[in-house]
């Protein structure tokens, strides 16, 4: 194991204040009942330092808080303030954990993940970012500040009460300041960074099955996504594309991009480096990230145009998939001064709305998985490292931590996270990750974006995004439309038939001992994947592909999702001659898993004419009247995972296996229809789907029964597939749930789970981490979060909002009875 859980942690703690000081722990003057008196959201008085006008909070029955200021400074510190007042032990966790500081905290078994996180720069990009804003941008850098000092204003006052965490371990927290908001800025920004693990996992395929199994198993583009890109049409980007370029498509994509004219790197080697990339790909994994390396981390958007909506109005859905915690990792607010009128959601620990509207504007954001990072190989002799030619020593940085000093390495592209000696030479791999680069100014679009008032104000606000890529979908009083912002290094590439071309990304690791493949500058903004107003009326944004073939920078680094969401979306809007809020709200909830439909009617053909015992017949009943929803009471649902599951096992999972591959991701649903229809004799199925089918369907069966029992009826999915929201502690006694679960990792009201044969599933831990639709013009904003505004968990704010959630309702954020004042002075 390696690091000790923060559960473990607390169940240690709480058994020692049992024995050594369980007297104070219980006293009502200073005790942990203490954190009773702070649950509740009654109207309150504030005296503090740092205002310098007074401040009013209006908190409603949601529990978002409505704040107003007469300025800036003022609005900001009041934020820090009330985040830090409802979400305190969370902050400092988050900032514990992101600069690498757990062990300061948990001892010696906390020393893997600060490893990681120091590794992968965290702390490092975190002080470059806070310099470059101080330097470039001070009025901005300012706002953070009164964020920080808001916070601290709290943690200094006579109001602040020690949370129930701090209290048992004896702690006192640290003051907060800009960088603790930057580095879990980074920590966020990695968790959503496409081009480190990806194309690790890439190279161990390849070196393992060779090109021909690797591209059917991990095509460029998933299966069945040529009509559902992000951005509609064939992938030019105002008048520039491939074509304008003088390069076919067709040829570019029909290329082996895994071979060394491609990487640098001779294939035969790659094979003899595989200890070496597992190195890498468990150096940069860390416990506490888990969650968000999972394969269920998404997100779904979509915009209607004016001319498509019912009202004539634009419309906004998003719903950003993310682990789901108690509390939740956002905070519910709406920040109202002379310069500012803007709702919605805080990251918490992060000045500004992230998510949200304002009178004329809303936008929302889902990640687009191409590279923004690239992974090379480096020819290393001890402290030095080979590039053109030439030997040059790696700059070290070290770290003190409880085991002794922690050094990095790093090269010209990054730091060193992995090493090997082969045949007496020493090779590592590093990471060139854009957000070292220490000028992603993300919060400066964040709080542009907060101020925006126009469509085009939103698209000048995304100049200053860097680190992760996102789609953001726009609307307007007037327009609708998407924007894939932030930074794609690009590489130059000279392709077989000597044309030259620029590509974002690699599919395989990358030579670092040459120039040739390093980065060569950026995707140029007007070229970023961008439309507005689509003819059909209407774009959605699932993590499917983000442009097709003839985009002018091609993503050879595109790691998609198989576009199940967005081939749901895509066929419920089409299916509409305009389309309203209610609908926008009816398409967020939906259940049905589109590759399901598609692949159980393959199932049932393979089954019709087997011979059935009498249970068999009984699932096999469920399995033909199913509708491919995903429903608690389905028991088709759960007839068709088990028997998807089963079969992936005996098919890819028998590849995998035989090449030690247990670890990389499946094959998506979306290629085992395809090679099912185009294919069905492939080797893959042991020579017949059909068989394969029949063969997972028996063991499916079998497992449920006993599992489950006899009685058919009683094999509902609820009851297997199941939600629990954990509590940051991963103390069971703090989390919510578990619940039985609607949805699967294909449906829009996505519910994730891997396709693993047990009973129950594991249980659902990322999802819909909040939801929005919102209409600028009609001043229509509903949305709602599984949980509550508060961190305490005495507090009924703590997950006042989960069972809407649950229910997939709404809160009008409109329209709220305000229950509490703060009057701030």
């Amino acid at each position: 194991m390696r690091a000790v859980s923060f559960a473990a942690l607390i169940i240690i703690i709480i058994a020692i204040s049992y024995f050594s000081q369980g007297i104070q722990l219980l006293s009502p003057a200073n005790g942990a009942w203490i954190a009773i008196k702070s649950s509740g959201m009654s109207s309150q008085n504030f005296s503090i330092q740092g205002l310098e006008r007074n401040v009013t909070i209006s908190i409603d029955a949601t529990g978002m808080a409505h704040i107003y200021a007469y300025n800036d400074h003022d609005l900001f510190f009041a934020q820090g303030f009330y985040s830090a007042y409802q979400r305190l032990d969370q902050m400092e966790f988050e900032a514990i954990l992101a600069s690498g500081n757990l062990s300061r905290y948990i001892g010696k078994s906390g020393l893997d993940s600060d490893k990681t996180m120091l590794l992968l720069g965290l702390s490092r990009n975190a002080y470059l970012l806070q310099n470059n804003l101080k330097m470039n941008y001070p009025s901005y850098y300012a706002l953070i500040q009164d964020f920080s000092e808001g916070v601290n204003s709290y943690i200094h006052s006579n109001y602040y009460v020690t949370p129930l965490v701090f209290k048992l371990a004896g702690i006192r927290p640290f003051d907060w300041s800009p960088f603790y908001s930057l580095v879990w800025q980074e920590y966020m920004s990695w968790s959503l960074t496409t081009g480190a693990s990806e194309p690790l996992a890439y190279s161990l395929l390849y070196s393992s099955v060779g090109p021909p199994l690797t591209e059917q198993l991990w095509p460029y583009y998933p299966y069945y996504t040529e009509n559902a890109t992000v951005i509609p049409g064939d992938g030019e980007v105002n008048n520039f594309s491939l074509v304008k370029q003088g390069i076919s498509p067709s040829y570019l994509w029909s290329l082996d991009w895994a071979q060394s004219w491609a990487t640098g790197v001779n294939t035969s080697l790659l094979s003899k480096l595989t200890p070496l990339i597992r190195y890498a790909l468990s150096n940069i994994s860390d416990p506490y990230m888990s969650s968000f390396a999972s394969n269920f981390v998404g997100s779904n958007s979509w915009v209607i145009t004016s001319e498509f909506s019912s009202t004539g109005s634009p419309m906004l859905a998003n719903d950003p998939h993310l682990p789901l915690y108690a509390p939740s990792l956002w905070l519910p607010v709406q920040l109202f001064d002379p310069n500012f009128s803007v709702a919605g959601w805080e990251l918490v620990g992060e000045p500004g709305v992230l998510i949200g509207h304002t009178s004329h504007t809303a936008w929302g954001l889902t990640t687009p998985e191409g590279n923004s990072a690239n992974v090379y190989l480096e020819i290393l002799n001890g402290s030095n490292y080979l590039f053109d030619g030439k030997w040059y020593r790696m700059q070290e940085v070290n770290y003190s931590l409880a085991d002794g000093t922690y050094t990095v390495y790093y090269t010209n592209n990054g730091p060193v996270i992995a090493r090997y000696n082969l045949d007496n030479k020493e090779y590592g791999v590093s990471l060139n990750w854009i957000a070292s680069r220490g000028d992603s100014y993300d919060l400066i679009a964040e709080i542009k974006l907060d101020n925006s008032s126009s469509y085009q104000d939103m698209v000048n606000a995304l100049r200053y995004w860097g680190s992760p890529p996102q789609n953001f979908a726009l609307v307007s009083t007037d327009h609708a439309g998407y924007l894939t912002a932030g930074y794609y290094p690009l590489i130059n590439e000279t392709l077989p038939n000597g044309k030259s071309v620029q590509v974002i990304g690699s599919r395989s690791i990358l030579n670092g001992s040459t120039a040739k493949y390093e980065p060569s500058g950026l995707v140029p903004f007007n070229y970023l994947p961008q439309a507005t107003d689509p003819e059909r009326g209407y774009m959605f944004a699932p993590n499917q592909p983000t442009v097709w073939k003839n985009y002018p920078y091609p993503f050879i680094g595109g790691f998609w999702a198989s576009g199940g969401r967005a081939q749901a979306i895509n066929n419920y809007i089409s299916s509409k001659s305009s389309f309203s809020i209610q609908q926008m709200m009816q398409l967020q909830s939906n259940i049905t898993d589109y590759w399901a439909v598609q692949l159980n009617r393959l199932f049932l053909n393979s089954l019709s004419n087997m011979s059935k015992t009498e249970l068999q017949q009984q699932a096999y009943s469920y399995l033909s009247s199913w509708n491919g929803a995903a429903s608690i009471d389905s028991i088709g649902m759960t007839v068709y995972w088990y028997t998807l599951s089963e079969l992936d096992n005996i098919t890819y999972g028998k590849i995998y296996s035989q090449y030690n591959l247990t670890k990389l991701p499946m094959p998506f649903t979306s290629t085992t229809i395809y090679l099912a229809i185009n294919q069905p004799n492939s080797s893959i199925f042991a020579g017949s789907f059909e068989n394969s089918v029949r063969t997972a369907f028996i063991s499916a069966v079998s497992l449920l029964e006993r599992s489950l029992g006899s009685n058919v009826s009683d094999w509902k999915w609820g009851k297997v597939h199941l939600l629990e929201i954990q509590s940051y502690s991963a103390l069971a006694e703090l989390s919510l749930g578990p619940y039985p679960i609607w949805g699967d990792s294909h449906t829009v009201s996505v519910g994730g789970v891997p396709e693993e044969l047990v009973i129950p599933e594991p249980y659902v831990r990322v999802g819909s981490s909040l939801r929005l639709i919102a209409s600028p013009q009609t001043g229509q904003f509903y949305g709602v979060i599984p949980g509550g505004a508060s961190g305490n968990v005495l507090s009924s704010f703590y997950s006042n909002q989960l069972q809407f959630w649950l229910n997939h309702q709404y809160y009008d954020m409109n329209n709220q009875t305000i229950i509490a004042r703060w009057e701030l002075g």
